[in-house]
C-alpha cells in the first residue's frame, strides 16, 4: 500500500465510513434513476434531468472504465514498485482536489498530490516524468489526432465546395449556350 505523511493520518474506520458513504451516493443516484417519479429538478437555475436506469448504469460503467484507464496509464509510466490501487486512489483524490481548487485540468494539483503521497516510495523525478508522460499521452496525443482529422476534413470540404462551384459554373454556361442557340434559331 502507501504510507501517508504523519499529519495526514486517518483511521481505518473513517476511511471505511467515507467509502461506504460514497458508495451510498452512487447507489442513491441509480435508485433515483430507476424509481423517481419526478424526473426533473431545478437547482440554482440549473435544470437537472434524471436519465433512465440503463443510461445511468452506462454512465457509471464508462466513468469507472475511464478512471481505470487513466490510472493504468500512470501506473505503466511509473517504476515497478508502484501499486495500482494506490495509483487509482491518488488519481481520484487529486481530481477532487483539482475541482476544489478550480485549477484547469488540475495543473500542478495532480503533481503535488502524487509527489506528497508517493515520494517516500518512488523518486520524485520518476513521478514527475510519469505525470508529464501521462499528460502528453492523455491530453496532447488526442489533440494532435483531432487536429489532423480536422485539417483533412477541411481540405476535403474545400475540395467539395470548389468542385460544386465548378459544376454550377458549367451548368450556368451550358444554360447560357442553350439560350443563345435558341435565340439564334428563332432569328
Amino acid at each position: 500500500m502507501m504510507d501517508l505523511p504523519g499529519d495526514w493520518a486517518i483511521g481505518d474506520r473513517t476511511l471505511q465510513f467515507i467509502g461506504f458513504a460514497l458508495l451510498g451516493v452512487a447507489a442513491f443516484y441509480l435508485l433515483a434513476c430507476q424509481f423517481s417519479r419526478r424526473r426533473e429538478w431545478t437547482f440554482r437555475e440549473h435544470r437537472i434531468e434524471l436519465p433512465s436506469l440503463k443510461m445511468a448504469v452506462i454512465q457509471v460503467a464508462l466513468g469507472a472504465i475511464n478512471w481505470s484507464l487513466m490510472a493504468s496509464l500512470i501506473y505503466l509510466l511509473l517504476p515497478e514498485e508502484a501499486f495500482f490501487p494506490s495509483i487509482l486512489g491518488i488519481l481520484l483524490v487529486s481530481s477532487i482536489a483539482g475541482v476544489v481548487t478550480h485549477v484547469p485540468a488540475g495543473l500542478g494539483v495532480l503533481e503535488a498530490i502524487f509527489i506528497a503521497l508517493l515520494q517516500h516510495q518512488i523518486p520524485v523525478s520518476a513521478i514527475l516524468a510519469a505525470l508529464i508522460g501521462y499528460r502528453a499521452i492523455y491530453f496532447l496525443l488526442p489533440l494532435g489526432i483531432a487536429l489532423i482529422i480536422y485539417l483533412v476534413m477541411e481540405k476535403r470540404a474545400k475540395a467539395m465546395r470548389s468542385s460544386a462551384e465548378d459544376t454550377e459554373r458549367a451548368e450556368q454556361s451550358s444554360q447560357a449556350e442553350t439560350a443563345r442557340d435558341a435565340v439564334a434559331q428563332r432569328g
